[in-house]
């Protein structure tokens, strides 16, 4: 018989640096904290692998102790051939009873052999493992880019300088008004915004980038030529006498002196039907001239004040009031039941106005009408009225 060697069922204690399998020994290299926390998941997947080898290899100990089994067992039925049937059928059923005990590991064999095979294949070769990617930082948004203008240009001179100084009117709402915090308000100041943004690109706060300069109607165009202003965007009209002292723009707003009448009156819709119709006007504002030259059939009544010619026609005592649009405007508001009805009697128009180019504002007027053109065009020119004018004059305008 051929001794089999028996392992002790309860092995004792040894070194565990000693046993040490270097096969499935896995060393990892100092890394950083994040390179950690990246390869984490790998290294337990890795773990696992070996606890599967080591299971594998448990479960075959078992097969090579019944292999040895069975071959002591057929060495066993020959030496008994030679003995009484008895004892032969004896041994043949404990054979029959060994087959049948120790078959089903005996056709695992070859199965948990290959089995161990690959999980060892897996366990050599270490996996690739990608470079670990930074950590993820908060993608930032999209900023657009500063228009690009020329070296030579007096817009890339303001862009330098980081500001544009814009002349406003302090006390003239709705086209412009300062409150108590200093900030300008209306749709001028609205206007030179968009100007600003042309020029610095947007911004989160525009103002940053303008400074405000105040004016009155006797010192819009000294502001400029002093050099005080950069721009003048202060109801300044369009005439020979100011084109000869500055530079305007193309026409950013038109106005002029219109006519009021009852909101439930529908016979006067323009100058034409003012025949035989009695117009009110203030005394010395020079309106009732103009009511004249527009309709020679028309008659006005001269009164103090335009809160009188509103009391007038509340009670039906004229027909209409004919002054300047933002007088009507003012009107308005103190009587809702009032409409601005037909064409101008006479009109006004404004632009922008700026010192004239001697070298020193080059391309400037030229950005200023192409500009211009396109708040007009886009939209932006109707939005600005209908946020700060059409309350008052409760019209609709696309463009001046």
């Amino acid at each position: 018989m051929v001794d089999v060697p028996q392992m002790p069922q309860h092995a004792a204690p040894v070194d565990a640096f000693a046993h040490r399998n270097p096969f499935f020994e896995i060393k990892e290299a100092p890394r950083g904290v994040g390179v950690e926390r990246h390869h984490k998941g790998k290294l337990d997947d890795r773990r696992r692998r070996k606890g599967l080898v080591l299971v594998l290899a448990e479960e075959l100990a078992p097969l090579r102790v019944a292999g040895e089994r069975a071959r002591h067992s057929r060495q066993r039925r020959e030496r008994g051939s030679r003995r009484s049937k008895g004892i032969h059928g004896a041994r043949l059923r404990d054979r029959v009873e060994t087959n049948a005990r120790y078959a089903p590991l005996v056709k695992r064999q070859p199965f948990a052999a290959l089995a161990l095979f690959m999980a060892v294949v897996v366990a050599c070769f270490p996996e690739s493992t990608p470079a670990p990617s930074a950590t993820p930082t908060p993608t930032p948004t999209p900023t657009v880019a500063r228009p690009r203008f020329e070296l030579a240009t007096y817009m890339y001179a303001l862009q330098t300088k980081g500001k544009i100084r814009i002349g406003a009117l302090d006390n003239a709402a709705p086209f412009s008004s300062r409150g108590s915090n200093g900030r300008y308000s209306g749709f001028e100041p609205d206007l030179g915004r968009e100007l600003a943004k042309a020029i610095f690109g947007p911004q989160q706060d525009i103002d940053a980038v303008i400074e405000w300069v105040s004016v009155d109607s006797s010192t819009a165009v000294t502001a400029l030529t002093s050099l005080q202003a950069d721009v003048m965007i202060a109801r300044l009209p369009i005439t020979d006498e100011r084109a000869a002292a500055i530079d305007l723009t193309n026409t950013y707003f038109v106005t002029g002196e219109r006519i009021l009448v009852r909101s439930t009156n529908d016979e006067i819709k323009d100058l034409a039907d003012l025949d035989t119709k009695t117009v009110c006007v203030q005394n010395g504002s020079g309106v009732d001239a103009h009511v004249e030259d527009a309709n020679d059939s028309a008659r006005t009544l001269a009164l103090d004040t335009y809160n009188s010619c509103l009391g007038a026609l509340q009670q039906g005592q004229v027909d209409a009031v004919g002054a300047d649009e933002m007088t009507l405007w003012r009107l308005i508001g103190q009587d809702p039941n009032t409409k601005i009805v037909g064409h101008a009697l006479v009109e006004e128009r404004y632009g922008i106005g700026a010192k004239k180019n001697t070298s020193d504002r080059q391309g400037f007027l030229l950005f200023l009408n192409t500009w211009l053109a396109a708040v007009i065009r886009d939209g932006t020119w109707s939005r600005l009225y209908a946020q700060d004018i059409a309350p008052l004059s409760k019209e609709a305008k696309t463009n001046p």
